[in-house]
């Protein structure tokens, strides 16, 4: 099954790469998510993205602070390598990523992505080897393994 992903972050992930997608549960009570605020300065709007293959997790700073603006842009912030424990996870799959495209914002300062994926399955399922890969090789030792 073939998905798109909208991240307001940037995430230049090659295409072929097989990625981890954690999604997270919007919490809010249901009156405020029939509200007009989109809530775009929460953790479930955006996904937080793991790269199998480089071991690179791609993330906003709202995965990891909570209320805050994310630092200051002048100074290295010490932030973790994973995402807060508090946020619930709603759920985690792997896909191969088919297409990726980055767009800078210039009125934002920053760049937003745009992946197109191939879902795969759960994330504690094993992944399906891309379409194109090659056959493992036969086997022809005369006495077998």
């Amino acid at each position: 099954m073939e998905a798109t992903l909208t991240l307001n972050y940037p995430a230049p992930i090659p295409a072929g790469h097989e990625i981890e997608v954690t999604e997270f549960a919007d919490t809010r009570p249901e009156k405020k998510r029939n509200s007009w605020h989109p809530a775009w300065d929460q953790p479930f709007r955006h996904p937080v993205i793991l790269d199998v293959a480089t071991n690179i997790r791609y993330m906003n700073h709202m995965h990891v602070h909570r209320g805050d603006n994310g630092g200051n842009s002048f100074t290295a912030n010490d932030y973790p390598l994973t995402p807060r424990t508090d946020l619930p996870v709603k759920r985690v799959y792997r896909a191969r990523v088919r297409a990726c495209t980055l767009v800078m914002v210039e009125g934002l300062d920053g760049q937003h992505t745009k992946l197109v994926v191939e879902v795969l399955g759960p994330a504690d399922a094993p992944a399906a080897p891309p379409a194109d890969a090659p056959a493992a090789p036969e086997d022809r030792r005369p006495y077998g393994r």
